[in-house]
This record gives C-alpha cells, structure tokens and sequence, in this order.
C-alpha cells in the first residue's frame, strides 16, 4: 500500500516551543504600547470630531534565548480601548537570508502580513529609534501602505530591545502608564500567527532591496 506525500512545510514556518503563557499586561509592555499615551494614538483632529489610529504596529528584537523576535498588531475600538491583539514570531533563518532586523523594516513585513485586517485603515507604526539611513525602509514602508490604502505614521519610542534581567523589568513595571494599562485589561481577543505568509516575505524583501526584484517593486507605486 502506498502512503500519500504530504506537502512540505514552508521553510519560514515557526515552531513554537511551550513556554508559560504571558498576560496581556507583559505582552502590551514588550510591544511598546505602555510607551505611549491615549494621545498618541490621535491620527488626525478637526472641527467634525477626532479621528483615532485603528492599529498600532510594532515589534520586539530579542535573541532566542530572550523569545526571540516578534511582530505585534494591537487594535483599538472608537474608545480607544485596546479590541484585540496578535503576535507573529519572526524566524531567525529569515534574518539570515537578508532581511534587515531593524524594526523600521519590520514595519513592511508587518503591514504586508496584516495586510487583509488593515486595508483601508490608519496604522501607527512603533519603532525604537531612527539611527542611521532609514530612507529605503521608509520607502519600502510608503510603498506597503498605499498598495493597501492605509494611512500610517511613524513614532520613534525610545525603547530598549528587551529587559535584561528581573529587577529592570520590575522597575519599568512600576511605570507603566496607567491609563494605557486600562485600556489594554479591555482587550477581548488574542491570537498568536503561526508564520509569517511567504508571500509577504517576497515582497518585503524586494521592497527593501528594490534591485534584487525590481518586476516586483512596480506593483507597489508610490504614487
């Protein structure tokens, strides 16, 4: 009898380890929501009334041993209380084969592995800082928005990478912005991605290093 081949997994897929569950309260302050306030998630204000950023991108660089590195969508109902929150685990291999870890090039993976939630909509981007030339990811960043007619803007946080040890992450703990911190208790829905869409892999990559697949890059115009 001959047994039928099952198709091979995707190169990128993570497999994920057990490792105790982390409260939404952990997971909020390693994606960089606590290092904002409820104001800065204002996209735009006018006579009509204010409109609010629907989503807050954002990721968090760690070595395996620390989690590794992971992706965050968090999204905020009219009142600005935190509706639900997804986290996609970034491979190392895909660090290996060229993609830049930098969280402004996190951004373009982001925004094209959440593509179908975010469409149409108004995404905050979080990143640590704006070191060095950041001119080809923040392209790479437009291009990935308006191909899927998103308004985004782009806040460096300051943060650090991790938290090196017990008593540092007790102390920012102590911290936290309190208003921030309620509206996140309110988060109904959590989900963890299994891996992250090769597609979007593709075209992040491409989008980053134009030359490498410049057929690709003419379906994201900027204009």
């Amino acid at each position: 009898m001959s047994l039928s081949s099952s198709k091979p997994p995707s190169p990128y897929k993570m497999l994920l380890t057990v490792e105790p569950r982390k409260s939404i309260i952990e997971l909020a302050e390693e994606s960089g929501l606590f290092d904002i306030n409820a104001s800065d998630l204002v996209c735009e204000s006018s006579a009509n009334g204010i409109c609010y950023y629907d989503f807050v991108l954002s990721s968090h660089i760690a070595s395996s041993s620390d989690g590794g590195t992971k992706l965050y969508l968090a999204k905020f109902d009219g009142k600005v209380n935190l509706e639900y929150f997804e986290m996609a685990h970034i491979p190392n291999e895909l660090f290996e084969d060229g993609l830049p870890q930098t969280d402004i090039a996190l951004m373009t993976l982001g925004i094209l592995t959440w593509k179908h939630l975010i469409a149409k909509s108004r995404v905050l981007c979080l990143v640590r800082n704006m070191d060095g030339d950041c001119s080809q990811a923040l392209e790479a960043l437009k291009r990935a928005t308006h191909k899927f007619s998103c308004l985004h803007h782009v806040q460096a946080t300051g943060r650090r990478n991790s938290t090196s040890s017990t008593s540092s992450h007790g102390s920012s703990q102590s911290v936290l912005n309190e208003g921030m911190k309620m509206r996140v208790m309110l988060c109904q829905t959590r989900n963890v991605v299994d891996h992250i869409p090769t597609q979007a892999i593709r075209e992040t990559k491409a989008l980053l290093n134009p030359s490498s697949n410049p057929i690709l890059c003419i379906c994201f115009p900027i204009s």
